[in-house]
């Protein structure tokens, strides 16, 4: 029982030195030169504490080399997805967005509603649109003629992405993006040798996320994991007896369920993917990310409407918040990570933003061109 219940109190560190690992293993170049802002005094030090304690706890004996020329991307990524290296064309690619729960996914489809283009994800397959039992794949607005455009699939989980596989939703061409939490398994079973896609993926400081988790589903009562009973609770209660993430996107990638076992050849298969296959974004630097992004997308930035949409979004008169406003802790604590090198995070602020070289090279040349 005690090694059971050290081993949830650990879930929560385990699973963001893994991210941690993954992110800060990319050939990175900075988004921004400057420095980060100040830090606010942390209202929750315990939390501090509780990580700092469970890190020496944990310190592996050996460590963990977080590249390698042996490990290789996944199967799905390699046959059904471009390099990053290779510049993006839009005219024969699909992009896909995986979606990380608190992690800017919703912001993200609002910025591509509003930049006119056409959205796979739950909303066109609801019942109260109408189109939930064609037998034909089609291109709709859900709410008015002039609104967003949505596709009558559900890309959210297995069964949808099943039937939009047999609706032919990466053939038809009539997704601009695709946005599941699922992406092996969606990219598997969507794209082929002959149509390939794109990932975008907007990563979170992996503690700055369970936090927002923790306080947004006290509240969401429109979510299927709404739970009230959270507002009981400290953050570190919920981090020793609830939180149950555990490598969970790690697993992702590499295609294991939740309840088994990540090794070092996850991780550096994991790393692999995200490095070669996967246009990587940060939160804290969502603006950026979407710049990015539109590039992939072939986005004119210049045109009179989608400059509105940016500004809407982006503005100098938009205030910067959070939209499901919450304490914050922010704090610099050394994680000891997997390989054994201990490096500083940033709990809930604005941590040295990166993203992969291959991506800015990509971009550069589809630029100039």
């Amino acid at each position: 029982m005690v090694n059971r219940r050290r081993s949830a109190e650990a879930a929560l560190l385990i699973g963001c030195c893994i991210l941690a690992s993954v992110l800060f293993s990319f050939d990175l170049t900075p988004f921004n030169n400057h420095e980060d802002p100040s830090l606010s005094s942390s209202p929750a030090p315990e939390l501090q504490r509780y990580l700092l304690a469970k890190a020496k706890r944990r310190t592996p004996k050996g460590s963990i080399k977080t590249t390698s020329s042996s490990a290789s991307v996944r199967s799905w990524a390699n046959n059904h997805l471009e390099p990053v290296t290779v510049t993006p064309d839009p005219s024969r690619e699909t992009v896909l967005f995986w979606h990380i729960p608190k992690s800017g996914g919703t912001t993200t489809k609002a910025i591509y509603e509003c930049l006119h283009q056409t959205l796979a994800s739950r909303v066109g397959s609801l019942p109260k649109f109408g189109h939930d039992k064609d037998e034909e794949i089609v291109a709709f607005h859900p709410w008015r003629d002039n609104g967003p455009t949505y596709v009558n699939v559900d890309t959210t989980g297995p069964v949808g992405i099943r039937h939009a596989e047999e609706m032919g939703l990466v053939p038809s061409g009539l997704a601009d993006l695709i946005v599941t939490g699922y992406i092996g398994f969606a990219i598997e079973h969507l794209y082929d040798d002959a149509h390939k896609g794109r990932v975008l993926v907007t990563f979170r400081h992996p503690v700055e996320r369970l936090v927002s988790k923790f306080y947004y589903l006290q509240t969401a009562d429109w979510e299927r994991a709404y739970n009230p009973g959270w507002k009981k609770l400290s953050v570190l209660e919920f981090a020793e007896t609830r939180n149950n993430e555990n490598n969970v996107y790690v697993k992702n990638l590499v295609g294991k369920k939740n309840n088994e076992k990540v090794t070092e050849k996850d991780l550096k298969i994991a790393m692999k993917t995200l490095r070669e296959r996967c246009i990587v974004g940060l939160t804290n630097e969502m603006e950026e990310s979407i710049h990015r992004y539109n590039v992939v997308m072939d986005i004119d930035e210049s045109d009179k409407e989608n400059k509105k949409c940016m500004d809407q979004f982006f503005g100098d008169h938009v205030e910067k918040k959070n939209s499901n406003a919450h304490p914050t802790v922010s704090d610099i604590f050394f994680c000891t990570c997997p390989h054994g090198i201990p490096f500083p995070y940033l709990l809930l602020s604005s941590f040295h933003s990166h993203i992969n070289y291959p991506l800015s090279l990509s971009l550069s040349l589809s630029l100039s061109a």
